[in-house]
């Protein structure tokens, strides 16, 4: 018996079981940035959370279960559950902010355990081979677009960081933009000069560590260090009018796209390097048996080959830079960081959660998309 349990998933949802009933999940504040009181979901929002709490515990009894539809079920019970917890906490918060306009209702640990379970659990049940897959993609989906839906009616309105937002709906917008022009301009720079430089480091063997070293070298500054040693390189060439018209400077937009341009260039011309190195001498021979020459080689077999491996470089190194990408705000780049940064300042954590959410979601969708770009590509090539 012992073996037929989904051990990930029972853990999970107790866990999530014990958040919600023990632990404090919201605080409601006289403003925003004083201390309030914290309340357990049953103490904000009452006797729903008795179901929803036995809605986890038949989660976990489904762990033990061998049914063919545990997935589906599973994943359909969570999303329930966290869309029905998160309607309840949309209308207790209204109700605790009448009467008072600077009231601000916030997420406290409980609910972050909580939500990170639920993740977890969806992440488990669909990574296994199971023939109601793309059902239970449809269902997580489904969640997403509740969640949207409840938003958009104004159910979450007295929560802080909805509130932060509408007060910065300008500004995050032009900072949302900046991030993913920093993010997606400074990979797209750094693929044009890593994987030429990775290539270059597959064909001359002997070049190999004066490619490979100064690049890993480069992955050991210290951000903020770097930011400094490109200060006065960038100051200098922001006096020539050229240069001053991009906007270039020791501050800005420009250390930033510099900086996390040149983190980008290891892990893509390292898997440039691995991806090509992977092709088999014996294919190469074939094709030059066959009367290929080097440039058809390189577009028809190498190049195609190493793509997946490739793809993988640049899909780790646009994580790493959309995260990277928040030390901008610290030299007036822009981006999701100035709002990290300025909610530290203003001892604010909902200013700071309303910079970081953001990055989490778009890190996730971009490692997800170019996830299925690289499973696309190897089904082509089989």
């Amino acid at each position: 018996m012992g073996k037929n349990i989904d051990k990930p998933q029972l853990v999970y949802s107790i866990i999530a079981f014990l958040a919600l009933v023990s632990m404090k999940l919201v605080e409601v504040k006289p403003n925003r940035i004083a201390s309030g009181d914290r309340f357990t979901a049953y103490e904000f929002i009452g006797w729903p959370v008795l179901v929803i709490g036995a809605g986890f515990l038949l989660i976990a009894l489904l762990s033990i279960t061998t049914s063919k539809w545990k997935g589906p079920m599973t994943v359909l019970l969570g999303a329930a559950l966290l869309t029905a917890l998160l309607y309840f906490m949309g209308e207790a918060g209204q109700e605790a902010a009448t009467g008072s306009s600077s009231i601000r209702v916030t997420l406290s640990m409980g609910f972050y355990i909580l939500l990170v379970m639920v993740y977890l659990l969806f992440g488990h049940v669909m990574a296994r081979k199971d023939p109601y897959l793309n059902l239970e993609k449809a269902l997580s989906l489904l969640i997403f677009f509740t969640l949207a839906l409840l938003v958009y009616r104004g159910i979450f309105d007295e929560f802080s960081i909805l509130k932060e937002y509408q007060i910065k709906k300008n500004q995050f917008v032009d900072s949302f933009i900046t991030h993913l022009f920093l993010s997606l301009g400074s990979v797209t720079f750094g693929s044009l000069v890593a994987i030429p430089l990775g290539y270059l480091a597959y064909r001359k063997k002997n070049l190999e560590s004066a490619v490979m070293v100064p690049l890993s070298i480069v992955e050991t500054i210290p951000s903020l260090s770097l930011f400094g040693i490109l200060l006065v390189p960038l100051a200098s060439l922001g006096r020539i009018d050229f240069f001053r018209a991009l906007g270039i400077s020791g501050i800005g937009w420009a250390p930033a796209f510099v900086a996390l341009s040149l983190y980008t260039l290891l892990p893509i011309g390292r898997n440039t390097l691995v991806g090509f190195s992977t092709v088999g001498r014996d294919v190469i021979e074939a094709a030059q048996g066959m009367g290929m020459s080097r440039k058809q080689i390189f577009r028809k077999i190498e190049f195609p080959l190493a793509l997946p491996i490739i793809i993988t470089g640049v899909r780790i190194a646009l994580v790493q830079t959309i995260g990277g990408a928040v030390l901008a705000g610290l030299v007036g780049g822009g981006g999701l960081g100035t709002f990290v940064f300025l909610g530290l300042a203003e001892a604010s954590p909902d200013l700071v959660l309303l910079g970081v959410i953001p990055i989490v979601l778009l890190t996730l969708t971009m490692d997800k998309v170019l996830k299925l770009l690289i499973e696309r590509i190897r089904r082509r090539k089989r």
